[in-house]
């Protein structure tokens, strides 16, 4: 049986559905991101395992707890949809002027629909510069994001108590899991 499968699985590969992956990207600036990311409610963040950055590339006047650090470095917004075993999925991809992934945040039935399709709205069908390094999430956690001022600074912040319901916490460890992340509580 190992024979044949071997000697047959080119062909049988090849006749299998590809899975179909909607990427559409926009320029964005860290201010107008993370001014848009407090209403999008509760959902998934991973970020790069590396979450450092240069303090050459912070922009001024914003401040963003160290996980968030991050989203500081935005260059590019990625709208990604795709359909797995698990169903739809879709998240957005933070990614520097390097072309290099800095975090994602996933979509989650509790996450505010109408916040992320604003968000996505603008997001074309271009191809932003690419890494050639693969995305390495550090650990994953359900946020919901809170955008204050201090001392003429915006701080981006997670708030203190995400709403996540049942559903929304299974598809969270689902993700998490797919995404080889940790996924803290």
């Amino acid at each position: 049986m190992f024979g044949w499968l071997a000697a047959h699985s080119p062909s049988l590969c090849r006749r299998a559905p590809h899975t179909v992956v909607s990427r559409r990207a926009r320029r964005i600036t860290p201010r107008a991101l993370i001014e848009a990311l407090p209403g999008l409610g509760s959902v998934l963040y991973l970020h790069a395992a590396s979450n450092l950055a240069t303090l050459d590339d912070l922009p001024q006047g914003l401040l963003a707890q160290c996980a968030f650090l991050p989203l500081l470095s935005a260059h590019w917004l990625i709208a990604v949809s795709v359909v797995t075993d698990d169903g739809p999925r879709e998240w957005c991809e933070c990614v520097d002027v390097c072309g290099r992934t800095r975090a994602r945040w996933h979509l989650l039935p509790d996450t505010d629909y109408l916040a992320w399709d604003a968000l996505t709205a603008a997001c074309a069908a271009v191809s932003p510069p690419s890494d050639t390094q693969p995305w390495r999430p550090g650990c994953a956690s359900v946020v919901s994001f809170h955008l204050r001022e201090v001392a003429g600074l915006m701080l981006l912040e997670q708030d203190a108590s995400p709403v996540l319901s049942q559903l929304g916490g299974r598809i969270a460890n689902r993700i998490a899991h797919a995404e080889s992340a940790v996924l803290i509580p």
